[in-house]
């Protein structure tokens, strides 16, 4: 079953990050993807931190295992964020 347009979502430190898998490659018995993210900014800014504070290292993650990244359904997702919207006063 191919992943690839599958909606995944990721958490970097305090941030959720949400794409869509883009390829996916077999490496041994583990399946590997790689994801278009949408608004990745925070992620790709601590990354260009983190390369300039290691020498030019870069630390920068393009492929993930398929247990790295949580598979969702958007639209529950969705509905679902649109509903805690009700619990919240502001």
């Amino acid at each position: 079953m191919s992943l690839i347009g599958k909606p995944v979502c990721d958490v970097f430190g305090n941030v959720f990050r949400y794409g869509a898998v883009q390829s996916e490659t077999m490496k041994g018995k583990w399946k590997y993807v790689t994801v278009a993210w949408v608004n990745d900014e925070a992620y790709t800014e601590r990354m260009k931190e983190l390369k300039g504070l290691r020498g030019g290292e870069d630390h920068t993650r393009y492929e993930y295992r398929v247990d790295q990244v949580k598979f969702i359904d958007l639209e529950k997702q969705i509905n679902d964020l649109r509903g805690l919207r009700g619990f919240i006063k502001g």
